[in-house]
Formats: C-alpha cells, structure tokens, sequence
C-alpha cells in the first residue's frame, strides 16, 4: 500500500507573476497551492468543480434540443427543420462558449 501521507516538503522558486498565476489558477479550481502544483506536477487529472449556474444553462440547452427533436418527430415540415438547424447551431454555440471557459479556468 502506497504511503500518502504528505510529511515532506519541497521548495521551489518562482517570480512574483508565476507565483500570482498559480495561485489564481489554484483559485479558479477551488484548491489549494500545494494541491494544484502536486497535481499539476504529477500529471494527475484535475477535476474542475463546476458552478450550479453552469449546470443550469447546460440543462437548459439539453431540455431545448429534446424539445426539437421531439417536434421533428412530430412534423416534418421543411420550414420547421431549417428552424431548428439553426436553433441547434445556437446551442453549439452557447455549449462551445461554456467549453471555452472551463479551458481557460483549467489552463
């Protein structure tokens, strides 16, 4: 059994603005220096704790497109698919925005 204890300490130095933007990106993921930089140093997957405000909008954008799809179902009409291709290419967009902040608050 691996022993996981964390009694050793280690020092590193840094600049001022190296040590501003670890401890911000620490911030972002809700974690503590050492936390971050063992992580970061170790390859270890960091799991980033999303916001309710997040999940609420990416319900939202999963509850509109089953209400597409379910009205495609229901009518076939040309004028409605072309409707909704372009409300799926708005929650494309919206899902691509929430993407591109969560990489900005991981790198």
């Amino acid at each position: 059994m691996k022993d996981n204890k964390k009694i050793k300490q280690m020092l590193i130095k840094v600049s001022e603005s190296e040590k501003n933007e670890i401890k911000s990106k620490s911030d972002k993921l809700d974690m503590n220096v050492s936390s971050y930089v063992r992580h970061a140093a170790l390859n270890k997957r960091i799991i980033i704790k999303t916001d309710k405000e997040m999940i609420r909008q990416v319900r939202y954008i999963g509850n509109n497109i089953n209400q597409i799809a379910h009205q495609l179902n229901i009518n076939s009409d040309g004028l409605l698919i072309e409707e909704a291709y372009i409300q799926l290419k708005e929650y494309k967009q919206m899902l691509q925005a929430i993407l591109d902040n969560i990489e900005k608050i991981h790198c």
